[in-house]
């Protein structure tokens, strides 16, 4: 499944949306090795997806930053990706409506029925 491609000013055109919003950027924290900060952005996005389908929310937006790295290297953006794209996050999003931006992602949140309780 792919996802929609998005492009522009995000922070505008999704301000108004019933959301969730995680933002992966690490300023202020304190030191933590690299193989810990990508876990971290992992288990926070995936937190954020079954936070909002619980609470309701229409969307998850993750703030991940564009990639910064050189081919092959493991990013926050691309560990989001990967994530949206695995079964792990199936019964949280619907993939063909979320949608994929060089800075953001924008999970479409599957509403809760009384068979995903």
């Amino acid at each position: 499944m792919q996802f929609q491609k998005g492009s522009g000013d995000w922070d505008r055109k999704y301000n108004s949306l019933s959301k969730l919003t995680v933002d992966l950027h690490d300023s202020g924290k304190p030191f933590k090795p690299y193989h810990e900060l990508m876990a971290e952005a992992h288990s926070m996005t995936m937190e954020a997806l079954q936070k909002a389908q619980q609470e309701g929310f229409d969307y998850v937006l993750v703030l991940h930053g564009s990639s910064t790295s050189r081919p092959g290297k493991t990013t926050k953006r691309s560990i989001v990706r990967s994530l949206m794209r695995s079964k792990e996050s199936t019964p949280y999003i619907i993939k063909s409506k979320s949608i994929q931006q060089e800075t953001v992602f924008l999970a479409a949140i599957r509403p809760l029925t009384h068979n995903n309780k």
